[in-house]
């Protein structure tokens, strides 16, 4: 099946549990959720092949057996946690899993859900959240796939819809820590913000259907809380994907070979820009990839490094302003 066909559903309370997963082992639940009609009965026993893994998220092959194996069997160890008034309940996702010995051609795993977790997945009639696979693939970071979920949860809600059709959520920063398995990571506001926050929403903005902005919940002088607002994109066509920048080769600062590798990078970030536009007249990029172009372009084109710089300038300004 075509990934725009595929949708995972999970019930809203799956959705606002707990857990801490990595990339790999969210993609593993990801991929075995799409293969569940979430209107039946529970389907027993999912097979999922390392081919099949591999093509749904556009991975190398090489390796990816054993990947799935370990992601297996680490899910195995790690519970979901649920909240139900005072009381906080750990359940295993599976109860039983399989794999084969040996690697090699048609190799797979097969899974299955524990039956404490199966009313989250099965026969779900309301309250439940569904996604397109096809967005939530791209996501490479198990926090982004989260925050994106967490985003879609809301969207049919009337409270959190204006007449322009923007949604918006305030999110407590206790809350999304403890909700993604880092609750005791990144104490710092900046650090959570540069480390978390601002790269699941570059993600979630350059490669799935809705365009979220953000901004800072402050009690007193501390900030406590996110406001997510986004509009769900309706454009035929998609938004484009920010390139990967080729990396920076060993070589002496100031060389020829580093002139090569910035001017290389600097076209990739300029036809993106370009793409972006064309896309969406108001879209912006990244102030990282900002600072980028002004870097590369001091090599060989002023004018471009003049107007990163002042793009720049303005665009901290108003930061500062905000928070």
């Amino acid at each position: 099946m075509d990934n725009r066909e595929m949708t995972v559903v999970q019930s809203n309370e799956l959705v606002e549990a707990a857990y801490a997963l990595t990339v790999d082992e969210m993609r593993l639940i990801l991929l075995a959720s799409s293969k569940i009609d979430s209107r039946k009965a529970k389907v027993g026993k999912i097979t999922i092949f390392a081919h099949e893994f591999a093509e749904k998220f556009g991975l190398p092959k090489k390796h990816i057996y054993d990947n799935l194996k370990k992601s297996v069997s680490q899910i195995m160890r790690k519970p979901i946690v649920f909240f139900e008034n005072s009381e906080r309940i750990e359940r295993a996702w599976f109860i039983e899993n399989r794999y084969q010995v040996n690697s090699g051609d048609g190799t797979y795993v097969t899974i299955q859900f524990s039956p404490l977790i199966e009313p989250y997945l099965f026969e779900l009639k309301d309250k439940f959240t569904s996604i397109n696979f096809e967005y939530a693939s791209k996501l490479n970071s198990p926090f982004s796939f989260r925050l994106y979920q967490w985003l879609i949860k809301v969207k049919n809600l009337k409270n959190n819809r204006n007449k322009s059709d923007v949604i918006s959520v305030v999110l407590d920063i206790s809350w999304m820590k403890e909700r993604s398995g880092n609750a005791n990571s990144y104490p710092q506001w900046r650090d959570y913000k540069d480390r978390v926050i601002a790269p699941a929403i570059e993600q979630i903005n350059s490669k799935t259907d809705i365009s979220v902005i953000w901004e800072p919940v402050k009690k007193g002088r501390a900030i406590h809380a996110i406001k997510f607002s986004y509009v769900v994109e309706a454009t035929a066509f998609a938004k484009p994907i920010r390139p990967r920048l080729y990396r920076r080769p060993k070589v002496v600062k100031g060389s020829h070979e580093e002139g090569s590798w910035m001017r290389k990078n600097l076209f990739l970030l300029l036809s993106y820009q370009e793409e972006l536009k064309i896309y969406d007249a108001s879209a912006k990029l990244d102030i990282k990839d900002l600072e980028r172009i002004a870097e590369y372009s001091s090599i060989c084109d002023r004018a471009i490094q003049k107007n990163a710089l002042k793009e720049l300038a303005e665009r901290r300004s108003k930061k500062t302003k905000t928070v």
